[in-house]
Order: C-alpha cells, then sequence, then structure tokens
C-alpha cells in the first residue's frame, strides 16, 4: 500500500526548535493536566520526539495510495506507517507546545495534547519491529484512531471556552493558523489508518474500492446521497428543504451520451463531508430567507458539476440571501457562523461519535465550512465563496481530476511555523483597515 522507501529529510536546526518546547506555558496552567503531560515526557519518549520532530512528513498523492494498494503489500505498508505516523504526531506535538497560554490552560487543549503524546509512545514501540507482529501494530493503529475521533469538537469546545474571553468574532490569526494545521494533522493520520485498515490483505474491498479510495467515485451519486443526507436535518429543524436539481458534464469526453457520467479516483468519504456541510448551510440560508420574505414554495438548490483535462468544478448555487461582504470574510474562520451561537457539552458533544455524530447540531459551531476547505485542500483542491447579498450565494468545489496531482497538503513544523505560532498575535495591523472584508 505505502512505499517503505520514501525518505524523511532532515531539517537543519530543528534540535533548537525541540528543545524550546518544553517550557511550561505559564504559572497559570492547571496543574494537574500539566503533571499528566510531564509524566508521558519521561526520558525515553522526550529522545524519540526530539528525533522524529526533526523530519518533514512525506505527503502521499492519490495515485501512490492506488499503486501500492492494488498488491495489498501489508509489510510494506508496516514499514511505512512505523516511522511515517510518529512523524506527523511528533510536528504536531511540538506545534501543541507553542500555543497561546490561554488556549493551553484550557483542559480540553491539555487533554488533546496528551492524547497525541500517548499515540506517539505507543507507536514508537514498534520502531525496531521488522513486522513480525503485525496484529499487535494494526491493534494500536486502532486505538490510535478512535482515540483521536472528537479531536476536532474537543478542540472547538476549547476554543469555544477561549471565544468567552475574547471580544472579536471567530478566533485570533494564530488560533486559526494551528486549527487548520492540527485538523490536517488530524485527516492525514485518520486517512493512512482507515487505508491501511481497509486493505489488511486484501486487494480491494467488498465494495470494489481500492482501500479508502474509489477508482470510479461518482461526483454526482455523492452529492446526492450528501443532499439527502442534510435534508433529514433540514427536515427536523425547519419541517422541510429546498429541493436539488443537479447535473453533471465531461467537458473532455466526445462522446455526448456519456458527457453526464462525471467519475473520478477519490476518497468518497471527504467528499461527501465537503458536500454535506455546503448543503446544511444553503439550506438553512434558503428555508430561513424564504421564511422572511414570505416564500411558501422554496427555491430550488442548483448543483452544477464540470470535469475538465485537468480539474473537477462543483458549483453549488442557493437563493438563500447570499451574505454581506463584511460577513463575507469571514466565513472561513473557526467559531464564527452566520447562525446563532449555541454550546457544546463537556467533551465536544459527539460522545465519541466524532464529527457524524447524531448529536451535533445542524449550525453555530462554527467549524463547519472552515474543515471542509480542510478536506478539500488535503489532496490539493480548494473551496471559494461568491455570493450576492440579497439574492444567493455560489459554492465552488475544486478538486484535481488528475491522482498524481491530488497529493497530500501536510504541515511541516520548523522554524518558520514556530516563529508564526508565537508571532501573529503581536504583529502590528499593516493596513488602516483593519476589518479584513477585501
Amino acid at each position: 500500500m505505502f512505499a517503505p522507501s520514501v525518505c524523511k529529510i532532515l531539517r537543519p536546526g530543528a534540535c533548537r526548535q525541540v528543545s524550546a518546547c518544553y517550557r511550561s506555558s505559564g504559572p497559570g496552567d492547571d496543574y494537574q493536566a500539566v503533571q499528566v503531560t510531564n509524566k508521558l515526557l519521561d526520558a525515553n519518549t522526550l529522545y524519540h520526539l526530539d528525533r522524529y520532530a526533526r523530519y518533514t512528513p512525506a505527503p502521499i498523492s492519490i495515485k501512490h495510495l492506488l499503486d501500492h494498494g492494488k498488491p495489498s503489500d501489508t509489510r510494506g505498508s508496516f514499514l511505512f506507517l512505523k516511522k511515517e505516523i510518529p512523524t506527523r504526531l511528533a510536528n504536531m506535538i511540538m506545534e501543541l507546545k507553542l500555543l497561546p497560554v490561554d488556549l493551553m490552560k484550557q483542559r480540553e487543549c491539555e487533554q488533546i495534547l496528551n492524547d497525541y503524546i500517548t499515540s506517539f509512545r505507543e507507536l514508537i514501540v514498534h520502531e525496531k519491529d521488522n513486522g513480525s507482529n503485525l496484529d499487535h501494530f494494526t491493534e494500536t493503529l486502532n486505538m490510535i484512531r478512535r482515540r483521536h475521533l472528537d479531536t476536532v469538537p474537543t478542540m472547538a469546545q476549547a476554543v469555544f471556552k477561549l471565544n468567552s474571553i475574547n471580544t472579536s468574532e471567530g478566533v485570533t490569526d494564530t488560533v486559526q493558523y494551528f486549527l487548520d494545521r492540527l485538523y490536517t494533522n488530524r485527516i492525514s493520520i485518520h486517512m493512512l489508518v482507515s487505508h491501511y485498515n481497509a486493505l489488511l490483505g486484501e486487494d480491494v474491498t467488498l465494495t470494489g474500492r481500492v482501500g479508502t479510495l474509489d477508482q470510479k467515485c461518482d461526483i454526482l451519486g455523492v452529492c446526492e446521497d450528501a443532499f439527502d443526507a442534510a435534508s433529514v436535518m433540514c427536515d427536523q429543524e425547519y419541517f422541510d428543504h429546498p429541493k436539488l436539481k443537479a447535473t453533471a458534464m465531461d467537458t473532455s469526453d466526445e462522446n455526448k451520451a456519456t458527457q453526464g457520467n462525471v467519475t473520478a479516483t477519490y476518497v468518497p468519504s471527504h467528499l461527501h463531508h465537503i458536500l454535506f456541510e455546503i448543503f446544511k448551510n444553503s439550506m438553512r440560508a434558503t428555508c430561513e430567507f424564504s421564511e422572511e420574505k414570505g416564500i411558501h414554495d422554496l427555491p430550488q438548490i442548483r448543483v452544477r458539476i464540470f470535469k475538465t483535462k485537468d480539474d473537477i468544478t462543483i458549483k453549488i448555487s442557493d437563493l438563500g440571501g447570499g451574505i454581506n461582504r463584511a460577513a463575507s470574510g469571514k466565513m472561513f474562520n473557526y467559531m464564527y457562523s452566520t447562525a446563532p451561537k449555541v454550546a457544546l457539552p463537556d467533551g465536544g458533544g459527539s460522545y465519541g461519535a466524532g464529527l457524524s455524530a447524531e448529536t451535533l447540531p445542524m449550525h453555530g459551531l462554527g467549524y463547519g465550512l472552515p474543515l471542509s476547505r480542510l478536506y478539500a485542500r488535503y489532496f490539493k483542491g480548494d473551496i471559494q465563496i461568491a455570493s450576492v447579498d440579497g439574492y444567493g450565494t455560489n459554492v465552488y468545489v475544486y478538486l484535481q481530476r488528475l491522482s498524481h496531482m491530488a497529493q497530500e497538503n501536510l504541515p511541516v513544523f520548523n522554524a518558520k511555523s514556530s516563529a508564526k505560532l508565537k508571532n501573529i498575535a503581536t504583529q502590528v495591523p499593516d493596513w488602516t483597515d483593519t476589518e479584513k472584508i477585501f
């Protein structure tokens, strides 16, 4: 599945970065949480953490996952993952230690740090293993996957508490920068573990996929499934939902009879998550705007899918009243939402079910769109929004058509990222307009 020969890049000066990360965040830290962290960071763990934090994560493309998944080389996957996942964990542990003091003091944030250290400790046990104990390694990976399932709602709870102290909408640039990196790291590890589990000695899964990859992922089919799932939540909230009108067109296909079949090699669960979040927002806006204007028949949501020789573009249009320019500049800020804010219970509110939990509300959390953009950008896609205030909104989802171009986009801990985490909050604005409308 994975090539064990992928080289790690040793970064000069990384040792100095690591040694600076074990300082206490400040005298106001929660004593018990710090004690747990210090207990986990024993001499052996610090030694390995220092070493692995010097390496750059090795990004993998969809084509790479596909090519190495077809032979289903479980031992080769083991040799790669036993080094790659600790590297990604170590890089994130370093960044967690550099978070602002006010955020680090939150119990949920300390819990995430301890979870990352625990997972790192469990994996380095296999460092000298040559693949003779694959069952134990697989069990370890599954434990790690379950442990980090609630990373997003748990951190959201910590940021929610931080926002109750601050008066600004959304979060600071420092926290925004970090959350993008934390959640991307979580997505990448979840992806590697899920792909490894889906194969485990099989060339293809029961559904015909190669691991988590669908070689002929039906973009329109995933779109309709995501719309149906969002419709259920909309019906529970508003007792109705807009109808969907969706079309697809492969512009690179000269055969008009098959132009409507748009497929790609992609991870269906990622695409479903992206579209599900966008549809939820479109449905809410459409229902509320129609009620405000006294429109009884809800305007439909229009989806157009286009495939070219390079890209796949999904355009989602609604007539939900649009977003004003001041708000549109904050749409991808964590904890910013045009819907009324909701409070999460302790632990994030998913109760171990992760982002798919039915206990999470339809809107108001403020991390649906930012997280969806991370899923799109993970394999070098993107999400962009264009809105006409008082009319409606167009959302554009871009995906890579070519599997060798769809390569992981991963955070790297180095001097530059360290400086950003330390200094962004103290930078003086260099424009007179600090509202960031443009």
